[in-house]
């Protein structure tokens, strides 16, 4: 008989690519959750003088890092013929691909540039969202992945990795009204609009309670 828990259950972090032309989402759920998350935020734009120190141009900029760790351990102690065979080279790949253009869109471009139908523009990417917790699930675009292979199997495919990921939040600043990023951006400031003022509230009452009892 099994017995009973009362710790919950943790949450996955995951990274999604939502391709709107694609109806299949690429998708890494973390094996294991990142030990720590770190964010960096910058005031918008500029100030002068005569704005004085209490005006903005709009969203901050937040950048974040977090690493994350993949290990094909336990698919290889189960047998799993697709880890001996090949590793964690799919996940690897997965998570390369949220810098890659399809190989369709690259030949169709180059097939229409060719043609002389259209000029030489950059390729639109799937939008990359980093999904940490229900309350933070964030347009991201990724400026920089790391990777580190630790360990290979016979064929030299990697076993064991990290992948350190530098992104930049994307804000309703940064992209049109009708962007999907936009609708995640503000959902995202309003949640955390939310939580300010449930942090406020809790905080006057502490301070009046304080003043009774003092």
């Amino acid at each position: 008989m099994g017995t009973l828990t009362s710790a919950p259950r943790t949450l996955r972090g995951a990274i999604v690519a939502v391709d709107p032309v694609s109806p299949i989402s690429r998708t890494v759920i973390f094996q294991y959750n990142p030990d720590e998350f770190s964010r960096t935020l910058e005031p918008a734009g500029r100030e002068s003088a005569s704005e004085g120190s209490g005006r903005t141009w709009g969203a901050p900029k937040e950048s974040l890092s977090l690493t994350v760790e993949l290990d094909a351990t336990d698919q290889l102690e189960a047998a799993d013929p697709a880890a001996a065979a090949i590793g964690i080279a799919p996940q690897l790949a997965t998570l390369e691909m949220l810098l890659h253009p399809s190989s369709a869109r690259v030949i169709t471009n180059s097939a229409l540039l060719l043609a002389g139908t259209i000029e030489l523009l950059p390729i639109e990417l799937p939008l990359t969202v980093l999904a940490w917790g229900p309350g933070r699930v964030l347009p991201v675009k990724i400026t920089t992945l790391a990777v580190t292979e630790q360990a290979f199997t016979p064929g030299l495919s990697p076993i064991r990795a990290s992948v350190e990921i530098s992104a930049d939040v994307l804000t309703y600043d940064d992209v049109s009204p009708t962007h999907v990023a936009f609708g995640l951006s503000l959902a995202h400031l309003v949640a955390k609009e939310v939580m300010a003022s449930a942090a406020a509230v809790a905080g006057a009452g502490r301070t009046a309670a304080e003043m009774v009892g003092g």
